[in-house]
């Protein structure tokens, strides 16, 4: 498969194409003097250290990634598992993954720390169950985005980019920093919540076309969808394009939602093709627009090789309601079987 459309997939689900302004609010400036360490810095309270995770020096050898010190310190499980699955907060995870690929992976980037950020989050108002936030210093930006799941399970997506360029993107999962290769180009999926109606039934549709059918704005109608629908298939060439829609079928309002958010590709006879997703329903008392709904993303795939391959969608399920303060609230369906959406098709 080729590698620049995997991983071109792969950064298509971080954004999404909903067409919604960003709306950004200011973050405090950081002074000259937090480039220095306070006493006590150096221990697994520290704001900003690490260790070798997956390494035999895990929970052992230490860093400091604000000075470069080390230490060495097995700490008691209860108190090491309580830091791996602390949430971490977007703009810590900011200035912690550029200290990382600036200490850790000696890139040539600022320090986050001597640089005056401004922006905030940045997740369209239709989308819930993921988080985006986008800040901005001069040339620098850092863009996070996560799924609302438990603390412990949440994987932190983040992108870093000098002068319009990505110089390094990967994923923080407790505390465990993940690169994955830089990209040419940014191709996003398109979420849609009332084309679709009448059109695509729940589960996941094949389409395969002669070129990529996004829509550059993400913007889309029921006529798109339409014909759209007129290309599902099964089978496919190796010069044709392949998209797959995956949809949660018609809902008789709005407040319904599907979210993806990780893919992997799994090279096995026949190829996997792995999608997670998330989706929202409201909860009792949560307002929802009185129309018909049908939430899906089209996500593009490219030309792939010959082979066979199997579409798996997992799902997790959540109920959103709100806190006494107008804090969304997440409780997620927990079910005795995984709810799994499934595809096949052959390109020959």
């Amino acid at each position: 498969m080729n590698l620049k459309v995997v991983v071109t997939l792969i950064v298509a689900f971080i954004v999404c194409s909903t067409g919604a302004t960003l709306a950004l609010t200011g973050v405090t400036n950081v002074s000259e003097e937090a480039s220095s360490c306070p006493e006590g810095a150096h221990d697994i309270t520290g704001q900003y250290v690490i260790t070798p995770i997956g390494t035999r020096s895990e929970n052992f050898l230490w860093r400091c990634l604000k000075c470069g010190a080390t230490w060495t310190q097995s700490y008691d499980e209860d108190t090491y598992e309580a830091w791996r699955d602390e949430f971490l907060e977007p703009d810590f995870v900011r200035d912690y993954t550029l200290l990382y690929i600036r200490e850790v992976l000696e890139m040539k980037v600022p320090d986050p720390l001597s640089l005056n950020w401004t922006g905030g989050r940045a997740t369209p108002y239709c989308l819930l169950g993921y988080e985006t936030y986008v800040y901005e210093s001069g040339d620098v930006s850092v863009t996070v985005g996560y799924p609302v799941v438990l603390p412990s399970n949440t994987e932190y997506t983040i992108t870093v980019k000098m002068h319009g360029v990505t110089v390094w993107k990967g994923t923080l999962l407790r505390r465990e920093f993940k690169s994955s290769s830089a990209f040419t180009g940014e191709q996003d999926a398109t979420y849609d919540y009332y084309g679709g109606v009448g059109v695509f039934e729940r589960g996941v549709h094949v389409i395969v076309t002669s070129r990529d059918p996004s829509l550059p704005t993400g913007e889309a109608d029921g006529d798109y969808w339409s014909e759209l629908k007129e290309h599902e298939a099964n089978t496919a060439s190796p010069e044709d394009y392949i998209s797959l829609v995956v949809s949660r079928g018609d809902f008789n309002t709005g407040g319904y939602t599907i979210q993806v958010k990780k893919f992997s590709y799994i090279e096995s006879d026949p190829v996997k093709l792995r999608f997670e997703v998330n989706v929202t329903d409201p909860g009792e008392g949560v307002a929802v627009t009185e129309a018909l709904t049908n939430p899906l993303v089209l996500i593009p795939l490219g030309s792939l090789d010959p082979g066979e391959y199997e579409v798996q969608v997992h799902v997790d399920a959540y109920i959103l309601t709100y806190g006494e303060n107008g804090e969304p609230v997440y409780t997620q369906l927990l079910t005795f079987r995984e709810e799994l959406w499934t595809a096949t098709f052959t390109v020959e």
